[in-house]
Parts: structure tokens; sequence; C-alpha cells
């Protein structure tokens, strides 16, 4: 199939029409020609892609498998629809396979590196939840001990300092505020 033959098999898609659907049986792929597609797991954004010329649907089309993700078009997107046969029969050119693999590879270092802020984030969610439990452990000690006006109040100060370090609201003496 000719890129000539390709663009003659073009159409244009509205903003917001689902192009594929996660879970169903796969059967074509597309090629982007032109705009921005949102890639959806378990309804959850996950990716965009943008590239001129990216294949999407492809690992249906060689593994038989259903849809991975639902792609949505993001904005008015230009793209050829290609149906299993067609898809099978374009893969198979060494052009296409080694566009595949780069578009693979690509997927692949992206979600590396998502995984790699993620765990991140992870470490640092760990340390301010052991940075807040040894604050209510504290609270909790100063609590059990004598309790008088004072030390009422200087815990209760703690307790507003841990809230509004690591909370989404702000804790002060009257009210918390979420």
């Amino acid at each position: 199939m000719t890129e000539r033959n390709l663009h003659s098999l073009a159409r244009t898609v509205k903003a917001g029409t689902t192009i594929l659907e996660e879970g169903t049986a796969g059967g074509g792929m597309i090629i982007l020609l032109a705009g921005r597609l949102g890639v959806y797991r378990n309804g959850k954004k996950v990716g965009e892609i943008a590239e001129q010329g990216a294949y999407v649907g492809e690992s249906s089309v060689i593994t038989g498998q259903d849809r991975m993700a639902t792609i949505k078009a993001e904005t008015s997107v230009t793209l050829v629809r290609l149906s299993a046969r067609q898809a099978t029969a374009f893969l198979g050119t060494e052009a296409a396979g080694k566009k595949m693999v780069k578009n693979i590879a690509d997927r692949l270092e992206a979600v590396n590196e998502r995984l790699i802020e993620q765990q991140a984030r992870i470490d640092e969610l760990k340390t301010a939840m052991a940075d807040v439990l040894a604050g209510v452990k504290g609270a909790t000690i100063d609590l059990d001990g004598p309790t008088d006006a004072r030390s009422v109040a200087e815990t209760r100060r703690a307790l507003r300092a841990l809230v509004n370090r690591f909370g989404t609201g702000r804790y002060t003496a009257r009210r918390i505020q979420a």
C-alpha cells in the first residue's frame, strides 16, 4: 500500500469521537495523519499521540487480543483506518515494521518514565505519612500524660501544624477547612 493510496483512504473525525474502544475485538488499526489522540485505560487518560504517521491499534492486529485502550480524538483528527487484512499487509512491510518497533520502544520509554515519577511520588508520600504518624503519636503521648490547659493547647498547635503541613485544607483553632 503506497503513501498515495493511504492518503486516499483518509477521513477526518471531530474532537471527542471515540475511535477505538478498550476491551473490544481488534480487527484493524489506524494511522494518524493530523491532530491529537487521547489514550485512555479504565477511563483514565494515560497518554496522547500527536505524531504524524503514528500507528494505533497495531498491537491488536499482531496479537489478536482485544484493544488495550480507548482512543479518542482530542482535536479534529485526520486518520486512515485499515481493516485487519489491510493492517496485516501494511505491517508486513519493512518500513512499517521498523516504525512499529520504534513506536513500541517510545511507548515503553514513556511508561518507564511514568513509573519512575510515580515511584518518586510514592517515596515522598511514605516519608510524609511517617512524619504524620510520628506527629500523631507524639500528640497522643502528650494527651496521655498529665494534661493542663497549656499542654492541651500545645498538643492542638502540634496537630494544627501537621494538618496544615500535610493536609489539603487548613486547620485553625476554630475550624477545619477541607
